[in-house]
């Protein structure tokens, strides 16, 4: 199932749990040209805990032809990225997509991780830019 929540504003939730239908991958990708789309700052958490192992190789290539085309725009307004991964090994190397990402990025095992980070890399941000 995936949900997408804008309560918390700025910091944006999207997830991705259980079984993924083709209906969730399209909502999906609805949800990242949107972001692509926003002007005002955002920090993203990623939840992904899904049952059937990976989205299409259609909607991969989507995300990635997104990325390609959004980075700039998302290396001005996104405040960084927490991905939330409950399945995955804590140890397991992380280091080449955290360096291919314009913002900064974590990878967390609990959703309550996350919006500490994101409210600390949004203060960091806040007080770089009060500095320039």
């Amino acid at each position: 199932m995936f949900t997408f929540d804008t309560s918390e504003d700025p910091f944006l939730k999207m997830s991705l749990t259980g079984a993924v239908t083709e209906d969730d991958e399209r909502d999906y990708l609805e949800v990242l040209a949107m972001l692509e789309e926003r002007l005002s700052p955002f920090g993203l958490i990623s939840i992904i805990d899904i049952e059937s192992g990976e989205v299409t190789q259609e909607t991969r290539r989507a995300q990635a032809l997104w990325f390609k085309r959004s980075r700039a725009h998302l290396t001005e307004v996104c405040i960084g990225l927490v991905r939330v991964r409950p399945q995955i090994d804590p140890e397991e190397n992380d280091e080449n997509f955290i360096r291919a990402m314009p913002f900064p990025t974590q990878r967390v095992q609990r959703e309550d991780q996350a919006l500490p980070i994101l409210r600390a890399w949004l203060t960091a941000r806040d007080q770089a830019r009060d500095e320039a």
